[in-house]
């Protein structure tokens, strides 16, 4: 059974997010946890000062609301709903959680309002922080058949195969077809190199459909856009690279300007780190890809 953290401020966006997370999820036994985020600070809302206690209990009334409508139109006897309300910003509000129980995957819609692309919105800061996947679904995402995934790779190493198994559930279950995108705008590895990295990539993955596809641009957003204009593409899905403030402020994260605006679902693996065992693991357990 997976566990899935569904963050909702009950905008729009977050609500087609979760319609659209149980859509993918529907042939699957899945845990949901709704979690909302309230203000701390005492406000004036129609004429009465509310103090924290006041919003808290507002915020129970309001998730409390949000579970039943999701259960009533839930599409699958084997999802359940729980629901959590923490005081404070949206991102600390996953870090409490997150630090609490564990999840497979935390989902937040997108709308790519935010004030700038360096500042960022609430989808590039749960890309940033949370420590497991990350399911950025935009507000104009459709619920519907997932047939072509692509996943961005610069043929680079990753910590672990394990990163990539949610992803490898996914295809699988959709009978999706899977596409490693390569966009080769400076040469960084060597072709040998590349190559290596390249078949133990489909090896890992076999029994999928697979294809590969490399493109050339002077940029590397720039040619993924183009890719996505030219193809179709029902979810993309990227291994960030945690990027330091300085790379973040500078604009130097691919993942984060995807984020931002996504134009299609956008899931991020997190690159786990395998503990160190007594005997050596199985060399299948570990593979070479990139972090974007």
């Amino acid at each position: 059974m997976y566990k899935i953290l569904l963050l909702t401020d009950y905008s729009d966006a977050s609500r087609q997010a979760i319609v659209y997370t149980q859509q993918l999820f529907a042939d699957t036994p899945v845990d949901f946890c709704l979690l909302n985020a309230f203000p701390v600070e005492a406000e004036v809302a129609y004429g009465l000062s509310y103090t924290a206690i006041n919003y808290w209990q507002l915020a129970q009334d309001s998730i409390v609301e949000l579970r039943q409508e999701v259960e009533k139109k839930s599409i699958s006897e084997q999802h359940t709903f729980r629901i959590e309300v923490l005081p404070g910003g949206p991102i600390n509000a996953l870090e409490v959680q997150l630090s609490r129980e564990p999840f497979d995957l935390v989902v937040v819609g997108a709308t790519g309002s935010g004030i700038s692309e360096r500042l960022g919105s609430v989808a590039t800061g749960v890309v940033r922080h949370a420590t497991t996947n990350v399911l950025v679904v935009p507000a104009t995402a459709t619920a519907g058949q997932v047939e072509q995934v692509v996943l961005a790779t610069d043929y680079q190493p990753a910590t672990s195969a394990l990163s990539f198994a949610l992803l490898k559930d996914i295809v699988a279950r959709k009978k999706a077809q899977l596409t490693l995108l390569h966009v080769e705008a400076d040469r960084k590895a060597a072709p040998v190199a590349e190559e290596t990295i390249r078949q133990y990539l489909l090896s890992n993955f076999a029994g999928i459909k697979i294809e590969t596809a490399t493109i050339t641009d002077e940029d590397v957003l720039q040619g993924m856009n183009h890719y996505l204009d030219a193809c179709r593409v029902d979810m993309l899905v990227m291994l960030p690279h945690h990027k330091s403030i300085w790379d973040v402020l500078l604009g130097n994260s691919l993942t984060r300007s995807i984020a931002y605006h996504p134009r299609v679902p956008l899931l991020t693996l997190y690159d786990r780190v395998v503990e160190p065992v007594q005997q050596e693991a199985p060399q299948e357990e570990y593979i070479p890809f990139l972090p974007l």
